[in-house]
């Protein structure tokens, strides 16, 4: 009987030493955090240094969370994320943690594909953000995903070319009127040669005219192109255009000085300079920018596009992400990092407001006073989410084309109704 006692005895600490080992085991086990981004940047211009605020990130996370190793996926183009990610997700093989292509962003809510952060993000928390910015990672009054940069559309100005003509800067409630007025008094032959060599504007789009006009793509019913928005908005795009006489007005006449209005984004802004053959080789002008004109005042018409990280519905990590996310979007000094090194602007008031940012503008500058940080906090506060994201990529392109022609061939009444049908089909 004791020898059976002594056995049971031995057995059962046996037992015990091996449960103990592989607890002791399994918690010096890494846990791993996965994250999936697109190569390059969010903003489809050269000299991103995202990744490398990406990395450090990691390795400030990685030091707070010692049993964690993050493990991210990139290199996949940033055309071909969007296929790839919903691969992945149908394959239910999506990060935890990954960048949402912001046209998908309302497809991917509704199909189930990220996890809601109402649970985890405080009112003081989402204040911290542009409204804009954090509208862009809604659907449905829930949030779904947090935004990590934007980028607003601005309207940069030839400042010298103005002061020649005697025209004053435009103010920020400036209107579509107020646009025309000033193309059609700068648009001239300044040579005597009996040719336009001076233009008013560049690369304005139908996109930028249908939100100066308050239009949509999209209403309750689904897609909205046959609109009185989008007829005034094509209406006046085919305005500006015939002031030229026919000439296309390029980004390289604004480049010589010859052009005194050009929509331009942050990002495309931020990097003009370093491209040889664009200001350096060309212009020794003075810029500003300015918001986006409206068709009347108290419309906001400067878009913002916004690059967000959103949570798989499917993580068992979701409290390791959600601190990753933090780390990422609302982090003070990250935030302030990533506008550095990026092209566009932090999402939080409290960076695009400091000192930091000031300074960084200055260094950017093309002439005084020709971007502040002040006019760019005004702008984020009064804009609206890109229009684009109404529609999936491929069905905008289509639409894009669809619009470019029957601005060439001025059809633009009698074609709009066969395009709502169209883009009506395409989204069925």
């Amino acid at each position: 009987m004791k020898w059976r006692m002594r056995y049971l005895t031995m057995f059962v600490s046996a037992l015990l030493l091996v449960a103990l080992s592989f607890v002791l085991w399994t918690s010096n086990q890494k846990k791993i955090l996965r994250i999936e981004v697109y190569a390059g940047s969010s903003w489809d211009v050269p000299n991103s240094r995202e990744n490398r605020v990406l990395d450090n990130i990691i390795r400030q996370f990685e030091k707070s969370y010692p049993n964690v190793k993050v493990v991210y996926e990139s290199g996949i183009p940033k055309k071909d994320y969007d296929n790839w990610l919903a691969e992945k997700i149908l394959k239910g093989e999506q990060a935890d943690v990954f960048m949402v292509p912001e046209n998908d962003f309302s497809m991917l809510a509704s199909s189930g594909a990220f996890k809601s952060l109402d649970s985890l993000i405080s009112k003081e928390e989402a204040a911290a953000y542009y409204p804009v910015a954090y509208q862009a990672g809604q659907y449905q009054g829930h949030s779904y995903a947090l935004p990590i940069e934007s980028n607003p559309v601005m309207m940069c100005v030839n400042k010298d070319l103005l002061e020649k003509e005697g025209i004053s800067i435009p103010n920020s409630n400036w209107t579509l009127e107020d646009l025309y007025a000033i193309c059609q008094k700068v648009t001239k032959d300044t040579d005597g040669d009996s040719l336009i060599d001076q233009y008013g504007i560049t690369d304005y789009t139908w996109k930028q005219a249908l939100v100066a006009y308050n239009g949509h793509l999209r209403n309750q019913n689904g897609v909205n192109v046959d609109s009185v928005e989008m007829h005034q908005a094509l209406s006046f795009i085919s305005k500006l255009d015939s002031l030229n006489q026919r000439y296309k007005v390029t980004s390289n006449d604004f480049d010589e000085g010859k052009v005194a209005f050009y929509p331009m984004s942050l990002a495309q802004y931020r990097t003009y300079k370093p491209y040889p053959y664009h200001v350096a080789k060309y212009s020794r002008f003075s810029w500003t920018c300015i918001p986006m004109p409206a068709a009347k005042a108290g419309i906001p018409a400067t878009q913002v596009k916004t690059s967000l990280f959103a949570m798989s519905s499917k993580t068992k990590q979701d409290k390791l992400a959600w601190e990753f996310m933090k780390l990422l979007c609302q982090n003070h000094k990250n935030q302030q990092e990533l506008f550095a090194k990026s092209q566009g602007t932090s999402v939080l008031t409290s960076v695009v407001k400091s000192s930091q940012t000031k300074k960084i503008l200055q260094a950017d500058d093309f002439g005084l006073d020709s971007l502040t940080s002040q006019r760019l906090d005004h702008m984020m506060k009064h804009s609206v989410l890109d229009i684009s994201r109404d529609l999936d990529y491929h069905s905008l392109e289509r639409l894009d084309y669809l619009l470019g022609n029957a601005l060439k061939n001025n059809e633009i009444d009698s074609i709009l109704p066969s395009i709502q049908r169209e883009m009506e089909e395409t989204g069925k």
